[in-house]
């Protein structure tokens, strides 16, 4: 219950900042350009607000519909009476300044949630910096789970190429995958190439959590063994290295796992390594094949694998944090461009706050708290993009064909359109919010 409460502030507050940094651009670009705002609200406030206050000619104010938030501009809709009569038109309205200053004010918060993902991703840059491994210090090849395995890979698969190109880095590789056509693979001498149709996506849309299908194989270390577990119980320490079990070798992580697997109820005579020193122990696995104990994976073993670190001055994380915003972008728009493809069940992994706040941590954590916070702008912006009235991207639609035909759209059709593109949006979330209940409470 208590990792629940966190989830859903962290998201509250994310979703805030990113509502009032939008609104914010909308405004700060109506107050260059002269146009008086009457409203700034902090989420929707239907039939009455928790609290608003009038300062200068706008009120501030926070409603209690948590779906969004506004500002309300002077003269963006305006009463039939005074429909295209330029006479009533004030110099402080949105309506008597120019497409281009018109142009601007819709697009301030666009413009204002991109910058704030790249603001975000360049202070993680400048604080942390980045550790890479590098591809060619995966010396053993990968492990692969049953995801992996549906895909084509096989564990101790050395991968050279995605999409015939050698991707530097590990840490780029199952991204390379999900956006490529084809992989590579060394597999014990023999080179192979696997195709990447939308038969073989669809295993990796279709999870139902994100996890790693490829990972570096790694030796059977202990990291941390379990407390009043058999392993605890039979001498078991942290960083022993398990050399065989009942004299079958083994040299990996996934290898171990298998043979685990095979015994249920039965004593086992694991043999050890234990500071170069070699120890044997009979130890004895429960019905359900589990030992007590977590191995290491490759980020702890700095030792095995070489780890490149990156660290930044803040004016060089900029650019940094501009491609790190520019690569979200683009893992969107696929994304996006998949929901289409039925075949790929990429529509399953569309959700609304519920999907949401299961990626934040269940404890609180400001490294995923901002990451993801920055990964929601850039997501906010791209939708905002949409040309559908009531979104941004519908007044600047409506804006670019004035300044084409060099003629307003009529103000009542205006008016029509975004009443109708705001009823769709409604029931589009209403939707994706019902197929959320029904993953997360009946699936």
């Amino acid at each position: 219950m208590t990792s629940i409460l966190v989830r859903s502030i962290q998201l509250l507050l994310s979703i805030s900042i990113l509502i009032v940094i939008h609104e914010l651009g909308h405004f700060t670009l109506a107050q260059i350009f002269k146009v008086r705002v009457e409203k700034f609200f902090l989420f929707f406030d239907p039939w009455f607000s928790l609290f608003k206050k009038k300062i200068g000619h706008t009120i501030y104010g926070i409603g209690w519909l948590p779906l969004g938030g506004y500002v309300k501009i002077s003269g963006m809709m305006i009463d039939e009476k005074n429909v295209s009569s330029k006479e009533t038109e004030k110099n402080w309205e949105f309506r008597s300044k120019s497409a281009i200053k018109r142009l601007l004010i819709i697009s301030g918060g666009i413009i204002s949630n991109i910058l704030l993902s790249i603001f975000i991703f360049t202070c993680l840059l400048f604080k942390y910096g980045e550790t890479y491994l590098p591809t060619k210090n995966v010396k053993y090849g990968i492990e692969v789970d049953s995801l992996g395995e549906k895909i084509g890979f096989k564990n101790g698969d050395k991968i050279l190429f995605v999409n015939e190109k050698y991707i530097p880095y590990f840490n780029d590789i199952p991204k390379a995958i999900l956006l490529g056509n084809s992989v590579t693979v060394d597999r014990m001498g023999k080179i192979i190439k696997l195709s990447l149709n939308n038969d073989k996506k669809r295993f990796l849309f279709d999870r139902k959590k994100i996890s790693f299908f490829i990972k570096p194989r790694v030796p059977p270390i202990i990291n941390h063994v379990i407390q009043n577990s058999e392993a605890e119980k039979y001498g078991l320490k942290n960083n022993d290295e398990i050399l065989s079990i009942n004299s079958e070798s083994i040299l990996f992580s996934d290898q171990l796992k298998d043979l685990l697997s095979k015994y249920n109820n039965e004593n086992i005579a694991i043999s050890i390594n234990r500071n170069g020193k070699l120890i044997q122990k009979n130890v004895f696995i429960d019905s359900k094949g589990i030992l007590g104990i977590y191995l290491k994976n490759f980020m702890d073993l700095d030792k095995i694998f070489s780890f490149e670190k990156m660290n930044y001055s803040f004016f060089e994380s900029i650019p940094h944090g501009v491609t790190k915003s520019l690569e979200v972008l683009k893992n969107q728009i696929f994304f996006f461009k998949n929901v289409f493809h039925i075949e790929t069940k990429a529509y399953k992994q569309i959700g609304s706050f519920f999907s949401m706040a299961k990626e934040f941590s269940s404890k609180w954590n400001w490294d995923i708290f901002w990451t993801l916070t920055a990964t929601l702008s850039i997501w906010l912006a791209f939708l905002n993009l949409f040309p559908i009235p009531s979104l941004d991207g519908g007044y600047i639609l409506f804006i670019l064909i004035e300044m084409i035909t060099r003629k307003k759209v009529h103000e009542e059709i205006l008016e029509r359109c975004t009443i109708f593109g705001f009823v769709i949006i409604s029931l589009i979330m209403i939707f994706i919010i019902i197929w959320d209940i029904f993953k997360v409470f009946i699936s």
